[in-house]
């Protein structure tokens, strides 16, 4: 088949009503960002190889479509987009008054074996908010984030709320090795409460059996409050229980706002443990079979670039917020081609424009058509 006609895996075009729908979903999102003071900030496509590696990690970097700069050097094109703001806030932002508030909005490129339609191009909308620790810029995010989803009329979407500390907790405790604590997060992910009561027994005949079974139905199923009930009448270690309440705090504040209906506690959440210190969550939307978003708190990450700084953040992926807003009830229709005003253009140039331009000056959509 001739490549002007085959399309690459993992990238899509767009045009008509999906081209005015992305454009309109970015714009709401993004005035909600500029509505809580973040800056956007516009980041280069491409950056040295090595950039990446050291915000995300090796393993991940080497999923990045790479390529050799003229002078030798190795590039990739951006796989993702904290660790290009994090590097600016360390170098070029050393003056600016803390906490610094900083969104954005761009595709990012990632390369995923072996499934042949997976995406490998991706639009992200997010926030990084970098300089503050503790629960208050938590709370922040998750505000800016409840609103921005509420801003395009989905409705019933949840948030789950976890924190790494909780699975740190528990292996320390337990005295894992690294492949053993490899091993339970895993399981912990799968929710395989059955093969994780049968590694616990194995790996930690210390811990009594009812204990043992409660925290294996502790990370089965999300929760609100009786999660964190449960959390507090099953754990026993310091660090775990610490990260306990930090949630506990959270959601206290969110449920005092009215917002308890949108969060659950998820501790059976494990993943991205090598990124993130404190708070995570995820973002989920009706009829959506995956994650829309997620973030969570990254106080080791601009260290990396230069002096470290406590920080937090989430983006969201463009397509599955339009995907999650077209099947909403409450999105509005679409307008087209349809709904402008036709103006007639015959020989006299001038007046056809003068009357598209006044059509325009009232707010109006407007197409000239020969006579």
């Amino acid at each position: 088949m001739s490549s002007l006609t085959k399309i690459p895996a993992g990238v899509q075009y767009f045009f008509d009503d999906e081209a005015r729908l992305r454009r309109e979903v970015e714009r709401r999102v993004m005035s909600v960002f500029a509505g809580w003071s973040y800056d956007e900030i516009i980041l280069p496509m491409f950056d040295y190889h090595d950039l990446f590696a050291r915000g995300m990690g090796a393993d991940q970097a080497e999923r990045t479509y790479r390529f050799t700069d003229r002078d030798g050097a190795l590039l990739a094109l951006r796989p993702e987009l904290t660790s290009l703001v994090a590097r600016t806030v360390a170098t070029r932002f050393l003056r600016r008054a803390r906490p610094i508030r900083l969104c954005y909005s761009g595709e990012v490129f990632r390369y995923d074996e072996p499934a042949e339609r997976a995406a490998r191009e991706f639009h992200q909308l997010g926030v990084e908010h970098i300089g503050q620790p503790g629960a208050a810029a938590d709370i922040e995010i998750l505000l800016v984030a409840t609103e921005a989803i509420s801003s395009l009329g989905i409705r019933d979407f949840r948030i789950a709320l976890a924190h790494v500390d909780f699975f740190n907790g528990v292996s320390e405790y337990l005295q894992l090795r690294d492949a053993d604590r490899a091993r339970l997060r895993e399981l912990i992910d799968r929710r395989n409460s059955q093969a994780l009561d049968e590694f616990l027994q194995q790996r930690a005949p210390q811990v009594e059996a009812e204990r043992r079974r409660g925290f294996c139905r502790l990370t089965q199923i999300a929760g609100k409050q009786d999660a964190l009930d449960g959390a507090r009448a099953v754990l026993v270690n310091e660090r775990s229980r610490a990260a306990v309440e930090e949630l506990a705090r959270v959601y206290a504040t969110l449920d005092a706002l009215g917002l308890a209906e949108h969060f659950d506690i998820d501790l059976g959440d494990a993943g991205g443990l090598e990124y993130y210190t404190g708070l995570t969550f995820k973002v989920y939307a009706p009829g959506w079979g995956a994650e829309i978003g997620g973030g969570g708190r990254y106080d080791h990450l601009i260290g990396n670039f230069g002096a470290p700084e406590p920080a937090v953040g989430f983006s969201l992926s463009l397509d599955a917020l339009t995907g999650a807003r077209a099947g909403s009830r409450s999105n509005p229709a679409q307008q087209s081609s349809d709904d402008a005003e036709h103006i007639a253009r015959g020989d006299d140039y001038a007046e056809a424009f003068r009357a598209a331009r006044e059509v325009r000056l009232r707010g109006g959509k407007v197409i000239v058509k020969s006579s």
